[in-house]
This record gives structure tokens, C-alpha cells and sequence, in this order.
């Protein structure tokens, strides 16, 4: 055979061997088009399970009774801040027995309009618990009041910016212990109530001066005691979405199925949507 030829013909089945045919493209555009559909129709189908079960526990649990039992006192700290030598003066005056007052008061009122029938045990070491009879023990609670420093930074067209400012804080963190028949791992979160700030910057392009002007709107005692209402209702809304989550987890592990995405109910507005992670209870290991 005339070599030229042969080489020819090498070089002509070389390019159909690395040559994609036409079919071949469509048909693995079809088969990625496919495996998208079945991942869609996959998280669909668990979205709707999902769903369906919460409506489900929501059923359920339309006529349970909960047994919430606050402790007599919290622990209430006020810390020294070396950096700016002095400490927060806004719990001066602080009475915890009318903080958790008020803090109950909205915690039973807003589980209440999750339709579950709330009341204060006699006896929080004799409590029927069941399915649908909840014993919620709020067991330990720290408030502190404390100096942080806030940063707030600046930006002209050539240059970056920052000044510190020492805040006023009080930080709330709760435990909380559930039974419903089985004691639930320890339930934990913190929240932070701090002085209101505001900045604002005038940057002149043509001289180059930066003006910057601040507000700060000081915490007042009254604010700790209104801020225990927000928590109240929070802590109820927490305790509510983590027995209809592990609800819908339980039934979700029994068919095989992968749970990830933490649902809330809204008793106001009638409706369920998802959440994110860090606005939920925190699991103590």
C-alpha cells in the first residue's frame, strides 16, 4: 500500500476516534437533562414529606397539655471591662423575679397560640408526660451585663477607615430540658441586647475630607425587661419547631429517607417555612 496512503487513512480514523458524534452529544445532554430531573423531583418529593408530616404533628398535637416550670432566680453577672476601665450601669436596679415573670408570661401566652393548653406544674418531679403531655423545664438562665467594643469601618476611594466604640450588652443564655415521655438532649441558645448605633459619613471627593457623625441610643433597664417579652415568645416558637422537627425526623429516619432542612410554623399567619440553622435551639453535647 502506498504509504502517504496509509497515513491518510490513520490520520482519518485518529479524528473519528476522537471526534464526538452528533448522537453522542445529545444524548449525554439527555442523560445530565434527566439526572437533574431526578434530583428536582428527589428534593420535591422530600420537600412535600416533609410537609405533610409537620401537618401531621400539628394535628396531633392540637390538644396537648405543657407543664413549663421557670427556676425561682437566674444568674445575674455584671463584668468589668479593663480595656475601658468601667462596667455597664444598665442592670443597676435589676429584679430577675420580674424578668422571669415576664419572660413566662410570653413564653405560656405565644405557646398558647400554638393551640397547646399551658399550665404551672405543682410539682415539676410529678408530671404525666406522654406524646401529648410536655414537661419544658427552663433550667438554668445567666444574664450578663457587659462593655463590648464595636467597630464600625469606613471606606473613601482610597483609603479604609475605623473607629471602636464600647457598647452596652446584656446577654441572655437559657437551657432547656423537654419530656415528652423520654428526656430530650439539653437545649440551649444566647441572645444579646445591645445599645442601638448609627453612623453616617460625608466624604468630599474634591476637598478629601471625611466627615463621620454617630448616634447611640443607651439601654435602659426598661429595655432588659421589654427584651424578656421578645425572648419569651422566641424561646416558645424554639421549643415549638424542635418538637415538630424531631417529630418529622423520626418518621423520616423509619423510611429511610435523609432529613436536612429544619422547618418553622408561624401560629399567626397559619403557615410553615423553612428555616435557618442558627434560628432554632442548639443541641447541648
Amino acid at each position: 500500500m502506498n504509504d502517504k496512503l496509509k497515513d491518510a487513512r490513520v490520520r482519518d480514523a485518529r479524528r473519528e476516534t476522537v471526534t464526538p458524534s452528533p448522537f453522542y452529544r445529545v444524548s449525554q445532554f439527555r442523560v445530565n437533562m434527566l439526572i437533574l430531573f431526578v434530583l428536582v423531583s428527589s428534593l420535591f418529593t422530600s420537600c412535600q414529606t416533609e410537609l405533610k408530616l409537620a401537618k401531621t404533628f400539628m394535628a396531633e398535637q392540637s390538644q396537648t397539655r405543657v407543664a413549663v416550670y421557670f427556676p425561682e432566680k437566674a444568674d445575674v453577672r455584671v463584668e468589668y471591662n479593663t480595656q475601658y476601665g468601667k462596667q455597664t450601669d444598665v442592670l443597676q436596679g435589676f429584679s430577675y423575679d420580674l424578668f422571669l415573670d415576664v419572660l413566662y408570661g410570653a413564653y405560656a401566652d405565644e405557646l398558647r397560640a400554638y393551640g397547646l393548653d399551658v399550665y404551672v406544674p405543682e410539682d415539676a418531679d410529678n408530671v404525666q408526660v406522654d406524646s401529648v403531655h410536655w414537661l419544658v423545664m427552663l433550667s438554668r438562665m445567666e444574664i450578663s451585663g457587659r462593655i463590648t467594643e464595636y467597630e464600625d469601618y469606613l471606606f473613601s476611594d482610597t483609603d479604609e477607615f475605623s473607629y471602636k466604640h464600647p457598647l452596652n450588652t446584656v446577654n441572655v443564655a437559657s437551657w432547656f430540658e423537654i419530656n415528652d415521655g423520654e428526656w430530650r438532649p439539653v437545649q440551649f441558645c444566647e441572645h444579646n441586647l445591645i445599645d442601638g448605633f448609627d453612623s453616617k459619613t460625608d466624604y468630599s471627593f474634591w476637598s478629601g475630607n471625611l466627615d463621620y457623625s454617630y448616634s447611640i441610643d443607651t439601654l435602659e433597664l426598661k429595655d432588659v425587661y421589654n427584651y424578656a417579652v421578645y425572648l419569651g415568645k422566641l424561646y416558645a416558637g424554639y421549643t415549638y419547631d424542635y418538637m415538630l422537627n424531631d417529630y418529622v425526623k423520626a418518621k423520616l429516619q423509619k423510611q429511610n429517607a435523609m432529613y436536612q432542612l429544619l422547618l418553622r410554623y408561624d401560629p399567626y399567619k397559619k403557615q410553615l417555612r423553612y428555616a435557618q440553622e442558627d434560628d432554632c435551639f442548639i443541641e447541648v453535647k
